[in-house]
């Protein structure tokens, strides 16, 4: 019974370690996809604003 127990609880540790891995992983993902669209959004008001002075 022991040993039930025991693979019991690994597994359940493992299983929240791959968990709280993944949601890392995502998160780093995540922000590295939001540093791209701010560098967007600065490149697309910069165009912007060079077009007004050429008006």
């Amino acid at each position: 019974m022991f040993v039930a127990w025991l693979i019991v609880i690994s597994t359940f540790l493992i299983c929240l370690y791959a968990t709280v891995i993944i949601i890392n992983g995502l998160k780093e993902k995540e922000q590295q996809e939001l540093a791209e669209l701010h560098t967007q959004l600065h490149i697309a008001i910069n165009n912007t604003e060079i077009m007004k002075q050429a008006i």
